[in-house]
């Protein structure tokens, strides 16, 4: 399942984004956690005074749903970016944009998770990352590996690197300004190697200490037309 909107914020401060977070994080079918368990998991301890009028005033606000005299009911209507929950789906932010080619000037991944874009994709889709994120490819260094410019690749923030996986690299030039690349990711000979699916492109090489991995590509949105 996938599709495009955009986020709605509603003005939350930040314990009752940690309260939705961190709904969002441990209900299941089945389960939901205690007001005291969800307590303690944004800070606040285990006795669970301040919980309750969190979640009274985020149910006013049609964020949750509570069964009064059941601790452990609470419903997540909406996630802390607005958009509607499902156990079966995860909203992906769109953060930016990815050059596949000639590195440029890192303008990718934005440091505010509340981008105007987000993707629905299946939960098995994201196999099990926590926070993935999303980027639109522009450029061709990538089309023997079926990614085209336009493209949207998912990525996961994992330290779980091989050679030819994938990635979103972060270069740091030797003026100390930094570049981003969608390229394979290779460690050979002491050096990393980013390598273009393109014939008709070379091969980069740099010091270990010069790349850092942003994400690795779990999944390619293919644009048709």
């Amino acid at each position: 399942m996938l599709a495009l909107t955009n986020v709605i914020t509603d003005g939350l401060n930040t314990l009752e984004v940690a309260v939705l977070d961190a709904l969002a994080r441990t209900l299941r079918p089945g389960f939901c956690p205690s007001r005291e368990e969800l307590s303690q998991a944004v800070g606040l301890g285990g006795r669970g005074y301040r919980i309750n009028k969190l979640l009274e005033d985020l149910e006013e606000r049609g964020y949750v749903a509570l069964d009064a005299g059941r601790s452990r009911t609470i419903t997540l209507l909406r996630t802390s970016d607005g958009k509607r929950f499902s156990f079966n789906t995860v909203w992906v932010p769109l953060v930016g944009q990815i050059v596949a080619g000639t590195p440029l000037p890192a303008v990718g991944q934005a440091e505010n998770p509340f981008t105007d874009e987000a993707i629905e994709l299946t939960r098995s889709l994201v196999r099990g990352h926590a926070h993935p994120f999303a980027l639109r490819v522009h450029g061709n260094s990538m089309v023997d590996a079926l990614v085209n410019d336009g493209d949207i690749v998912v990525l996961a923030q994992t330290t779980d690197i091989h050679n030819g996986d994938m990635v979103a690299a972060l270069i740091v030039g030797a003026d100390g300004l930094e570049v981003t690349t969608l390229k394979h990711f290779y460690r050979e000979n002491g050096r990393v190697r980013l390598q273009p699916a393109n014939p008709e492109m070379p091969p980069l090489f740099f010091p270990p200490s010069r790349v850092t991995v942003q994400g690795k590509v779990i999944l390619v949105i293919r644009q048709m037309g």
